[in-house]
């Protein structure tokens, strides 16, 4: 459950720092063809990272 925790935490930081960067160049990212993503896209799916990785941290505190 650990692991799965740090995964949702890394996903989100590097996300974060994507969206940060995107906003910065007032760019978007091409990742996808066409028009690319926003930073918005990259921010709203780090905070899910983020609250994700916490319900798994109390899921498994709850455990023990």
């Amino acid at each position: 459950m650990k692991t799965l925790a740090w995964l949702g935490i890394a996903g989100g930081a590097v996300s974060m720092v994507v969206g940060i960067i995107s906003r910065i160049m007032l760019r978007p990212v091409p990742i996808v063809p066409g028009t690319g993503l926003e930073a918005n896209a990259f921010l709203s799916f780090s905070a899910v990272c983020f609250l994700a990785a916490i319900a798994v941290l109390l899921m498994a505190q709850t455990k023990e």
